[in-house]
This record gives C-alpha cells, sequence and structure tokens, in this order.
C-alpha cells in the first residue's frame, strides 16, 4: 500500500507568489535593479513617443493634410487651365470671323450719336442733350466721350445701360448722376466710347459664369429693386406722409415763419397753422415745426429726417 501525501503548500506557494511579486513593486526605487530601471524607462519613453506622434498627426505639425489639399487644388487649377487652353482655337476662329472695327474713317462721333440716340429711343429714355467730345488716346485706347443728358425711370434706365453690352463698339458709363424729381429721373453721364473694342455680348458674358463649380441656384436671373420707388401708394392730389418729409430751412422774424419742406414731389413751404396731410403745424421756431393730429403731436427738427 502506498501512501500519497498532499502537499498543503500549493495554495501558500500561490499565496507567496502574490505576496512576493507585491512586495518587489512597493520597493523603492533606490532598490531597484539596473534591469528594473531600463524596463521602466523604455516604457515611459514608448508611451510617451505614441502620445507625441498621436498629437503630431492630430495637430497636422508635419504639414501633411496641407500639402494634399494645395496638391488638389492645384490639380483642380491645371484642369482648368487645359480647359481653357482647349478653347484657345475656337476663340481664336471667332476673333478672326468677327475683326475689330477699324478706328479709322469707318466709324465717327455721328456714328457715336446715332447708335446711342436709336437706343435711347427704344428704352423709353427721353434726350435732352447728347454732346460728342475731342477723341484722345491712340490705337485700341482712342476714346469718345459723350455728354448724355436724359429723363426716364428706373426701370427703362436699368434697360439702357444692358442695351449698351449689344453695341457695334464698346461704350462705357462713367460719371453718372441720377436725381429723382416730381415723376421721372434726370439723368446725367459720360459715356466713352471705344470704337476699336467690341463688347461682350449678354450671352457670352452669362456662358463666362458657367462653370461646374457654380450650383444650379446662381443661374437664377439678377432682380433690380428700384430704390426710387415710394414705399406705398398715394391717391391723386393726397399729401404725401410726414414720414416722407425732411424739414431743410427755417425763415422767420417776430410774427411770421416759414418753413422749408423737402418732399418726394419737391420742396414746399408751410406756415404756422398750415396743414400737412392728417397733421397740422401748431409751432413754428429756429430748431424745428411742431406737428399735431387731434391728440398727438410731434416734432420735426431742422435738417433731420422724420
Amino acid at each position: 500500500m502506498s501512501t500519497i501525501f498532499a502537499g498543503a503548500g500549493g495554495v501558500a506557494n500561490t499565496q507567496f507568489s502574490v505576496g512576493h511579486w507585491t512586495r518587489r513593486l512597493r520597493l523603492p526605487l533606490a532598490a531597484w535593479s539596473l534591469r528594473r530601471r531600463w524596463l521602466v524607462a523604455l516604457l515611459i519613453a514608448v508611451l510617451v513617443f505614441g502620445l507625441g506622434a498621436h498629437g503630431w498627426i492630430v495637430a497636422d505639425l508635419g504639414g501633411v493634410e496641407t500639402s494634399r489639399a494645395a496638391l488638389a487644388a492645384s490639380a483642380q487649377r491645371l484642369a482648368h487651365a487645359r480647359r481653357s487652353l482647349a478653347q484657345l482655337p475656337s476663340l481664336r476662329r471667332k476673333a478672326t470671323a468677327n475683326p475689330a472695327v477699324s478706328p479709322a474713317a469707318s466709324w465717327s462721333s455721328a456714328d457715336d450719336v446715332r447708335i446711342v440716340s436709336e437706343l435711347a429711343a427704344a428704352n423709353n429714355v427721353a434726350l435732352y442733350a447728347l454732346e460728342p467730345g475731342a477723341a484722345s488716346g491712340e490705337g485700341m485706347e482712342r476714346m469718345r466721350p459723350l455728354q448724355l443728358t436724359a429723363r426716364t425711370d428706373f426701370v427703362h434706365l436699368m434697360a439702357f445701360l444692358h442695351g449698351l453690352s449689344d453695341m457695334p463698339v464698346l461704350i462705357v458709363p462713367v460719371d453718372m448722376s441720377v436725381k429723382q424729381d416730381a415723376a421721372s429721373l434726370s439723368v446725367r453721364a459720360t459715356l466713352r466710347v471705344f470704337s476699336a473694342l467690341r463688347p461682350a455680348s449678354s450671352n457670352d458674358a452669362a456662358h463666362a459664369f458657367d462653370d461646374a463649380s457654380l450650383d444650379a441656384d446662381d443661374d437664377e436671373d439678377i432682380v433690380f429693386f428700384d430704390p426710387f420707388a415710394q414705399p406705398q401708394m398715394r391717391a391723386a392730389g393726397e399729401m404725401p406722409d410726414i414720414s416722407q418729409l425732411r424739414l431743410v430751412g427755417v425763415l422767420r422774424d417776430r410774427t411770421h415763419g416759414l418753413a422749408l419742406l423737402d418732399t418726394p414731389d419737391g420742396a414746399t413751404t408751410v406756415a404756422s397753422g398750415q396743414r400737412l396731410g392728417a397733421e397740422r403745424v401748431t409751432r413754428l421756431d429756429a430748431l424745428g415745426i411742431t406737428l399735431a393730429r387731434g391728440d398727438t403731436t410731434r416734432t420735426l427738427a431742422l435738417a433731420e429726417a422724420s
């Protein structure tokens, strides 16, 4: 008969091993062996290197992402340049088929006056004066000025300016002033006529902005709003609303006073006691006028819009 003695130290050996490593981890730094110090230093170095590399990539300190974006933009510009280069033969053929207007005797200031007058008549622009000036410049930069004075409304003025792009010669409006009168706009402008140049037609100007990078929403027509339009319609003979009045001057003495007002229909004068629409002038002094409407009063100061 054989007897086997089970070692009771199996669990004890395991506990001894865990306790042994716990005590080794709690050793002070001065008691560490050289191998242990190198191992811990290596682990710390690997951890620091990993964190630094991750931060370098995230912050793009090396400029890799910036270089990629610049490369993509350069490739896009190169493709655009190649498309433009491919269009050069057709542009040369078009330029050959439509030569520039000769600045010689084939075009004169009388032709300038004629085409501008025809354009004005076609767009309901009443010309008061159209005076050609002396030519200046040489070659392609030769220019003749036209002094234009006309009367029209905003819609027909925009149609007239838009029609300049369809003229047989390049006409550039400069030094333009537009002033609102009682029922229309008074226009003064200088038109510079370059008889050696042709303007870009409306269709060519529209195709110039036709690019693959533009969205479909960008192809909408441009709408111009009339800045001279009245904010609200008024019945015939009705006085303008006080919000459209501006006090520009006061003339008074000891017994009488007179105020000068700027209205959409022109300048007008009022005295104390006179009515302006639904309001009445109750006071007039050197600083302004007081208007009353029932129990409500308001003051329109000098050189101040209401």
